[in-house]
């Protein structure tokens, strides 16, 4: 009697733990449901948002690279607002002023293009539709680094320099592979999505226990720590974004260079060749003046010398003109065998049919009409919109993020083992089957990652002075490019005023000189000379200046014009 009273009391006892057992089980279960569902269905949206788009989209709020100029000025700054003229009858455009540094417009709606530029800078007046279907709004979306709704200079025919680089932004393949690199960041959610794999566990001690468990070893990890990846992660792709944006407009400032290379070469071939035109003419004079003995041989031979000369000195600017063709379209994503037709430099010569000083104007050169704002207009402006100073900032954003990650991995993962159990029960048996349950879990004594918490506030003391040491540097680039400018645009004002027109007319009247017989052929080939310097140096100028706006445009973070 005692006995059965003990086995229905151990039959009773089994029975009760079996449902506290499963009862347990059950709100276990429900309650990682209940809050894991939610948090893995925010995390895997916040994954496919920021991972459903094209390589080719790097938009970080509102920030684009634009090639050109930007219609919209940079918020709370004094500058002028730019517009884009309306077309006229004949399709031009209105001129844009210089040195009017302005915001890359924050508005999405605007029109950016996946085809190639048209030759004709005119706006269309048939624009499509911005309400059109939702997969013709994606496919807008997905463009950017270049907007071509953007109005450049233009008064010649030819290829501007903000077409050069819209075309070097769309087609190189040094763009593209900049663009490609978002995609290796992106892979990272992939990364932050991955958990602890199950374990199927067996334990069989068939001669010495005669025990059989199986079952599958589930981890228990907290669904916070999915998130913090994954917003880790996001956080990761902005400052790739911002990082890339750097890159790109890096290579924008590369493209602008490489153009002022073509205009300077093209400018430097016309001065040599009308340096040989000249030396030719004066070799026909010496020889005809020899042949009547008027001057010595000596005077024929010193013509022919330097016409040989600068026959050599035009062959080779040839070749600079050739190198520049084909560096300008290899960065453009083109033939390096591609036309290319860039507009020249307004002539300063005096009363000459070249000098058009006051009806062209220059992508080059400056404006004289307008005046510089000052340095600290700059410096502000590079304040707001210097993406290493963003980057800066969204690294401080990706180590927050890390440092909520290695908060939130204090609390280990447990590993519940949940099976059937088998024994013989020896000696004397009954054999006895029923199920088990094993809960293991780590216990945070010595190591609470601690080293990741502490690298990471530290990073972030860090980065902050890091923000300081920036923005000193930032300071130091616009102020040193603003002056080398301010130094180049004067010496530019110069040349142009009166020092170009006077060389070239001494250098007119001294061949005219020694033609009627006033003068030897010395001084005549000395002014010839002085005047084809006095040129390059003005050339010189003009790169430099090419060299400053580049330098002050990269150091203020905007397009300026």
């Amino acid at each position: 009697m005692a006995k059965s009273f003990n086995l229905r009391q151990r039959a009773i006892l089994v029975l009760l733990m079996k449902f506290l057992l499963k009862g347990s089980c059950l709100i276990l279960l429900a309650l990682i449901i209940s809050v894991g569902l939610p948090i893995c269905f925010f995390a895997t949206r916040e994954c496919l948002a920021n991972s459903s788009y094209d390589n080719s989209h790097l938009d970080i709020s509102g920030m684009k690279i634009a090639a050109g100029y930007p219609i919209q000025p940079a918020p709370l700054l004094p500058a002028p607002r730019l517009m884009v003229a309306p077309s006229t009858s004949s399709g031009n455009l209105q001129q844009s002023p210089t040195l009017v540094p302005t915001s890359i417009p924050d508005n999405s709606d605007l029109p950016l293009k996946t085809n190639k530029l048209e030759k004709s800078d005119q706006i269309p007046s048939n624009a499509p539709n911005r309400s059109g279907t939702k997969d013709e709004k994606r496919k807008e979306e997905v463009t950017i680094e270049y907007d071509t709704s953007l109005a450049p200079i233009r008064n010649q025919p030819g290829l501007s320099v903000v077409h050069a680089m819209n075309e070097a932004l769309m087609n190189s393949p040094r763009a593209a592979a900049i663009r490609a690199e978002l995609g290796i960041t992106r892979a990272n959610y992939a990364y932050a999505s991955q958990g602890v794999n199950p374990v199927m566990f067996n334990d069989r001690s068939p001669v010495s226990e005669q025990v059989f468990r199986l079952g599958p070893t589930l981890p228990i990890d907290g669904p916070w720590k999915l998130l913090f990846r994954m917003l880790a992660t996001k956080r990761l792709v902005e400052q790739t974004k911002i990082d890339l944006l750097t890159t790109l407009w890096r290579l924008r400032a590369d493209v602008r260079r490489a153009y002022v290379e073509v205009v300077v070469a093209q400018e430097t071939l016309k001065t040599l060749t009308e340096l040989y035109d000249l030396s030719s003419k004066l070799l026909l004079v010496a020889q005809k003046r020899f042949h009547a003995g008027d001057v010595p041989e000596l005077d024929f031979l010193k013509a022919r010398l330097a016409n040989s000369q600068n026959e050599v000195e035009l062959g080779v600017g040839k070749k600079r003109v050739l190198r520049s063709y084909q560096q300008l379209n290899v960065i453009m994503g083109k033939s390096v065998d591609d036309s290319v037709n860039v507009p020249g430099l307004p002539g300063f010569i005096g009363k000459s049919a070249d000098f058009h000083i006051s009806a062209e104007k220059s992508e080059i050169l400056p404006d004289f009409d307008r005046d510089v704002p000052a340095v600290s207009h700059f410096i502000d402006i590079a304040f707001d919109n210097r993406l290493e100073l963003k980057s800066l900032d969204a690294r401080l954003k990706v180590n927050s993020a890390n440092l909520r990650n290695a908060y939130g991995n204090i609390i280990p993962t447990a590993y519940l083992t949940l099976g059937v159990s088998s024994s013989n029960n020896p000696t004397a048996g009954p054999k006895l089957t029923s199920f088990f349950y094993t809960l293991n879990a780590e216990m945070p004594m010595s190591n609470w990652h601690q080293g990741d918490i502490f690298t990471y506030k530290a990073t972030a003391k860090q980065l902050h002075y890091q923000i300081g040491a920036q923005r000193n540097v930032v300071i130091g680039e616009v102020a040193g490019a603003y002056q080398n400018l301010i130094a180049q645009r004067e010496k530019i004002r110069l040349y142009q005023d009166h020092v170009l027109s006077d060389s070239y007319q001494v250098a007119r009247l001294a061949r005219r000189s020694y033609e009627v017989g006033e003068s030897d052929i010395t001084s005549t080939l000395q002014a010839q000379q002085a005047n084809v310097q006095i040129r390059g140096q003005y050339l010189d100028a003009v790169t430099s200046y090419a060299q400053a706006f580049t330098n002050l445009e990269q150091s203020s973070g905007l397009p300026l014009q």
